[in-house]
This record gives structure tokens, C-alpha cells and sequence, in this order.
């Protein structure tokens, strides 16, 4: 049997994926026979980028560059290559460190806009509301077939760490199983965190879904293979004569008999960090476990299981030994004072000539300064370390379990000794008044951190007892809504009986000025790299790079110099893309003017031109303007079709012409395109043409995609009555 497992777009390409590598490791060990190959192709997807290796897709994405900088421009730049050069040396000198930092953040600019533009062009698509033609999906995912192709494997799975790495597998997924036919399965630690047989349901390409710890669990579904007999593989969902079924959860395993995970498919030189740093663990699950805020057992369960330190260093020196690394991260849920006493002493007993970060501190008093020395001494160089509130009732409330002053010393000793922590905190739990908001403030401003709003997840005690907290659960949140099913997200909406909601206590936040931040970095990774140079000792950091849409509108003009008049249309839709992410809406409009006087004789280019000059004026409260572009459809069917039926019922909205915003809904919907509060609009539509049985339905499918608390259940309650 021959396994593809892959690790999907989007993720910060720092770090080999480690599950993929513990999975190849276990079942290497536990079924030889087996052909492995992991794949990232979230690297290779980023290095294409960079290196300015990436398709002009925006034919294919249906709203035609609306208000945003076009990837590909941004990687013809060539800005990449100074990215790439800049975050993959370490940064030792003052201009070094304000290059790094600029890179920093151009790649995350970089990275948002990338995510948002493939979910655009995606999400539609994995819903079954627009189909991907062969030679789209072709030059789109053509990367990722070829090696599909040349291995030919007799499964592929997707290795699911977060939300953000779903809708780019499911995709190419479903262009997998449509024009190979080879099963597709998920797994990785978002599906403890989702319903499996919703996705099963929903998405009538998969095969399989993991969930739970899957070395064992994909050792015998290996067995189970050749008669596809499995019904006895713990944690595994699965499709079969027409039917979904779902094992039972896998029992706990014992960490000792695992191997060390495998990284050999994967090219360490070749990650965006200035040296290649490994993932390790010392333990499965928390050994705390009683923060009511956190789901993060899930994957693992309430057993804790710790490995001997003996064994993590074995591993720390094999892996030394293998790929000639000596920089490494413990990616633990929690590493207790014990084991980081014990891991410490034994490195400095083996004299192993290494560094490491931790993800999981939690601030005890048992992680005083001597402890902190003695980590010190022996590699540890950065801590992430949740300290969530600044108030004792509410430290009391989410069961944390620390104290402010202890909070207050760890992070002094962490400093004196040489350790860089790394702070993290969460606005608005449940309950906090506006008095404990303003001591939150004043917290933060003494100390650099990272902040987050409070989001109710499932499996929590918050989410498991939300009257013990003064929540009121409204609804699960969605994720992908399909013809055969609905997928939910692991988060709630929620309202508080008293206090202030996260909302409302992130405005108060933002309206209370600067405050200390870290120095902007690449994550984890880079920070354990980062954090054994002087490069946290200063929160100064240089102007913000411009915006992604900036350095496009640069090339741009550049290629327009080059050029001359010889530009076509869609040069002038790239470069009104640019202007609108910029907020320069009148020199955007002007833009599209010129390209229609250039260019308009071509149908498409015209039509997609006509667009963005409707969705200028419905945007600057002209609808009647608006609709007289738009009066005129094209005589083609075009991919923006359905982008121009939205822009035609925003005006006829604004106009309060209900039955013609109505009709384009419609048409938008026959269409599979969506823009959001458009089941909402709808549903007012309905209700003020006297169409309550419509209206009803359309409400309840906008509570499902934009919740609208209480606007909603006033709407419902409405149509109810009538």
C-alpha cells in the first residue's frame, strides 16, 4: 500500500508539520511494508509565491479583484525574494533586526491577503455552488497533482492542524477524488475539534476522517485495508456501501512505544527561519487541566501522559545526530517545573550542545529563578506563556490557578536570567465589569503581550456549564454549509447575563491608546531563534512596510512604463484592485474609465471593468448611477456574472426596490454566489412583500451564515406571528 499524507496551505511556513512526521515514524516501525510519503505543501506553496512562481488566477475568482491587491502582482514584484532573504538569516545588527521585522510583517500582510483571496476563489467551490473546470483546478493545484501523479498513491490524507488549512484541502480534495479517484482522508488535530460525520455528510468526496492520537489507528486501518473491513479501527469515521460510520475514540497510548517522528521527506533547508528548529514533546495532554476557557484536551483526552526525560533527551540527540540540527521547540500543552527540572539536568549531564523554546509554561511557583537558571544553562531561551487576565476574580474564575504577584515575579525572573517570555492574554471573559476592563488596561501596559478576544469553544467548561458563567448559548457557529449537509465550527455565539461582551471590551481596548508590544516576528519558531540574540531587549521597531496592494501598484506602474500603451485591460483591473484595497477610490474609478476607453471592446475585460465602476458607486451612495452601468448585462456569461446581479441588488436595496433585490438574489443564488447579510436582506425583502414562509426560511439560513443577534430572532418572531 502506497500513502500520501500531506500538510495543506495556510500556515506560517516555518517548521516541519510534526504530526505528519510522528506518523510516518510509528507506522515505518509499526508496518515496514507500508510505502510513507509526507509532503508540505503549505511550504511549497509559499515558496512558489516567493519566488515569484504563482498563476494570475483572477479569471477564475468571481469577484474580479473587488477592493483587493492581486497575489500574483505581489509576487511578480519580486518583494519575495527580499522576504525570503531577510527571515532567513538571523538578525545580529540594529539594520538586520529592522529588515527582519519589516519582512515580518510584509509576509503576514502578504499571508492574509493570500488566504482571502484562495478563499474567495475556494469556498464557493468546496460548497458545490461553482464547479472548478479541468484546466482551472489544473492551474490551480497543478503542483500538488503532478506529485499526485508521479507517486500515485493508493490513498492521499490531509494532515488538518487548524481552521485556515481546511478549505485548501477539501478543494483539492475533491479534484483528487474526481479525476483519480483516490480516497481522501482527514485527519490532524482540528478533526477532534469538528464532527466527523458532518464532514463526511457534507462533502461526498471524503472517504475518511481521523480523529484522536492515529499512529495506532493508521497501523490497523492498513490492516483493514485489503478488505476494507473497518469497523474495528478506533477513531475513524468513514463512508461505506452508501453508509457513515463512525468507531468509537481510540484508547490512550503509551508514549514510550512510539518512535521518534520522522522528518526525512520533508527539506529542513528549505523552511523560512534562519535555521531549522524541530518540534518535540514531553507529554500528551495538560497536566493542569482546569482552565474553563480551554477545549485543547480534546485531541488527547483527560489522561496525562508523560514520557521519561530520559527518553526526550534520546530523542533530542537523535534527532541532532539524523539532521545535524540543535535548535528545537517543546510544543507541549503544559511542561510541568518537574520535567523541565529533570529535561534540564539531563541535557547538562549528556554536555548535548543545544537550544530550545517552550510553547507551554504555565507560571507556577515552582518555576522560580533557580529553576529558570538551571533551564537556562542548559538551552532554554523562550517561553509562551498564557497569563489570560490581570484580575485575580476573574485568574479565580477561569480556574488558572495563579496568582498577579507570581504572574509579576516569573516574568521579572525570566528577564534576569536570560529567558524571553512571551505573554498571551484574552479580552473580555465572561463576566469582567468595566472597572476589571480598565485594571486589564493598566496590566497590559506594564507588560508587552499578546492579546485576544475571549472566544467559547467547544468542549470547554465554559461551553460544557455556561450558566455557572453567566453565558447564554445561542448557536454553533458554521463553517461550510453544502446541498447534504452542514459542517460546524468548534466556536459558539454567546451572549453574558453581566459585564461586558468581547466586543465591547475590544473597543475600550483599542480607544485606550498604545500600550508595550513584542517586536513583530515570525511565531514560535522564530522566536526561540530570535530570543538568543539582544533582539527582545528593545520594543523599538522601524515604519511599517507598505501594504501588499502598494508594492503591486508599484510593479504596475512599473510594467505600464515598460510597456507603454501596449497594457490590455486586465492591466487596468489589476491596478483598480490595487487603488481600492488603498482606500483611493476616486483614482480607482478613473482607472476603470481609462481601461474601458483602452480596452472595451473585449467583452470580459469590459464586463469585469463594469463591475468594479458599480461597485465604486454603490460603495460612494450613487445606486442610480450604478444601475444605469449595470443595465446593460454582457452578452457572454462571465465568471463575475453573479458578482454583477450582487452589485445590481445593493442598488436596488439602497433604492427600496425590494422585488428587484429579490430577483437578484435570486439569480445570484441560481449562480452559488454569495455576498454577506444577503440571506438577511432577503428575508427583509420577503417579510415587507407580505412572504412570511419565505422570509421565515431566509432568516434561518442568515443565522446560520452571519449571526445577527437579536435582529434575527426579532425577524423570526416576526414572521412566526404572521
Amino acid at each position: 500500500m502506497k500513502i500520501l499524507l500531506a500538510f495543506p496551505p495556510f500556515h506560517t511556513p516555518a517548521s516541519p508539520p510534526f504530526g505528519l512526521a510522528c506518523l510516518k515514524g510509528a507506522l515505518a516501525q509499526a508496518r515496514p511494508e507500508v510505502q510513507v510519503k509526507t509532503v508540505d505543501w503549505n511550504l511549497d506553496f509559499f515558496r512558489r509565491w516567493l519566488n515569484g512562481d504563482m498563476p494570475d488566477l483572477c479569471r477564475h475568482h468571481p469577484d474580479q479583484l473587488l477592493g483587493t491587491a492581486c497575489p500574483w502582482t505581489v509576487a511578480r514584484s519580486g518583494v519575495g525574494r527580499q522576504i525570503l532573504a531577510d527571515l532567513t538569516r538571523l538578525p545580529t545588527t540594529p539594520d538586520a533586526q529592522a529588515r527582519y521585522m519589516q519582512a515580518a510583517q510584509l509576509l503576514d500582510d502578504v499571508y492574509n491577503r493570500l488566504a482571502e483571496f484562495y478563499h474567495g476563489l475556494l469556498f464557493p467551490v468546496v460548497e458545490g455552488r461553482l464547479r472548478l473546470s479541468r484546466p482551472a483546478a489544473q492551474e490551480i493545484f497543478g503542483a500538488e497533482l503532478a506529485q499526485i501523479e508521479a507517486f500515485q498513491p493508493d490513498l492521499v490524507g490531509f494532515s488538518i492542524l487548524a481552521e485556515q488549512n481546511l478549505l485548501y484541502a477539501l478543494a483539492l480534495g475533491r479534484v483528487i477524488r474526481q479525476q483519480y479517484g483516490i480516497p481522501v482522508a482527514l485527519g490532524g488535530a482540528m478533526m477532534s475539534h469538528l464532527e466527523p460525520v458532518e464532514l463526511l455528510q457534507a462533502f461526498p468526496w471524503l472517504d475518511f476522517v481521523f480523529f484522536g492520537e492515529a499512529e495506532q489507528n493508521l497501523a490497523d486501518f492498513v490492516d483493514a485495508w485489503p478488505k476494507k473491513q473497518f469497523q474495528r479501527v478506533y477513531g475513524l469515521a468513514y463512508r461505506q456501501g452508501g453508509k457513515i460510520n463512525e468507531c468509537c475514540k481510540a484508547p490512550p497510548l503509551n508514549l514510550a512505544d512510539l518512535p521518534a517522528p520522522d522528518f526525512s521527506d520533508f527539506p529542513l533547508s528549505d523552511y523560512i527561519v534562519p535555521e531549522p528548529v524541530l518540534p518535540i514533546i514531553t507529554c500528551r495532554g495538560c497536566y493542569w487541566g482546569k482552565c474553563t476557557f480551554c477545549s485543547h484536551t480534546r485531541p488527547y483526552g483527560p489522561v496525562v501522559r508523560v514520557r521519561q526525560p530520559e527518553q526526550v533527551v534520546d530523542e533530542l540527540a537523535l534527532q541532532m545526530e539524523r539532521y545535524g540540527v540543535r535548535r528545537f521547540l517543546f510544543v507541549d500543552e503544559a511542561i510541568s517545573p518537574k520535567m523541565m527540572r529533570r529535561l534540564s539536568e539531563e541535557i547538562l549531564a549528556r554536555g548535548l550542545n543545544l537550544q530550545f523554546g517552550a510553547e507551554g509554561v504555565r507560571v507556577e511557583k515552582a518555576f522560580d529563578i533557580d529553576l529558570l537558571r538551571l533551564a537556562y544553562q542548559a538551552g532554554l531561551r523562550w517561553v509562551y506563556v498564557g497569563i489570560e487576565s490581570g484580575t485575580q476574580r476573574l485568574l479565580e474564575m477561569i480556574e488558572k490557578g495563579i496568582s498577579i504577584k507570581t504572574v509579576e515575579r516569573f516574568i521579572a525572573d525570566c528577564r534576569e536570567v536570560g529567558i524571553t517570555p512571551q505573554l498571551s492574554f484574552i479580552i473580555g471573559l465572561p463576566g469582567t465589569t468595566p472597572e476589571e476592563l480598565q485594571n486589564e488596561i493598566a496590566f497590559l501596559k506594564r507588560h508587552p503581550m499578546d492579546s485576544s478576544s475571549f472566544v467559547l469553544l467547544v468542549g470547554s467548561p465554559m461551553q460544557e456549564r455556561p450558566e455557572d458563567f453567566g453565558i447564554r448559548i445561542e448557536d454553533r457557529q458554521v463553517l461550510y454549509i453544502t446541498s447534504t449537509g452542514v459542517v460546524h465550527s468548534p466556536r459558539f455565539f454567546f451572549t453574558v447575563e453581566t459585564g461586558l461582551s468581547p466586543v465591547q471590551a475590544d473597543m475600550i481596548l483599542e480607544a485606550s491608546g498604545p500600550r508595550p508590544r513584542m517586536r513583530p516576528h515570525l511565531g514560535e519558531v522564530h522566536a526561540t531563534l530570535l530570543a538568543d540574540t539582544d533582539f527582545f531587549a528593545s520594543e523599538e521597531r522601524p515604519p511599517a512596510p507598505p501594504p501588499a496592494a502598494e508594492i503591486a501598484l508599484q510593479w504596475l506602474t512599473q510594467e505600464n512604463q515598460a510597456a507603454g500603451t501596449a497594457v490590455d485591460g486586465r492591466w487596468f483591473l489589476h491596478v483598480a484592485g490595487c487603488l481600492e484595497a488603498l482606500e483611493r477610490v476616486e483614482e480607482a474609478f478613473a482607472v476603470v474609465q481609462a481601461g474601458l476607453a483602452a480596452d472595451g471592446r473585449d467583452p470580459l475585460t469590459a464586463s469585469a471593468l463594469r463591475l468594479h465602476q458599480a461597485a465604486i458607486l454603490n460603495r460612494s451612495n450613487h445606486p442610480h448611477q450604478a444601475l444605469q452601468i449595470l443595465n446593460s448585462p454582457p452578452r457572454t456569461r462571465t465568471p463575475h456574472l453573479p458578482a454583477l446581479h450582487a452589485e445590481r441588488a445593493r442598488a436596488f436595496y439602497a433604492l427600496g426596490h425590494l422585488t428587484e433585490v429579490g430577483r437578484e438574489i435570486k439569480a445570484m443564488l441560481a449562480a452559488g454566489y454569495e455576498i454577506r447579510w444577503m440571506y438577511y436582506i432577503q428575508g427583509l425583502c420577503y417579510e415587507k412583500l407580505n412572504r412570511p414562509a419565505r422570509a421565515l426560511k431566509a432568516y434561518q439560513t442568515a443565522e446560520l451564515r452571519d449571526w445577527t443577534e437579536p435582529e434575527i430572532n426579532e425577524a423570526k418572531a416576526r414572521c412566526l406571528e404572521a
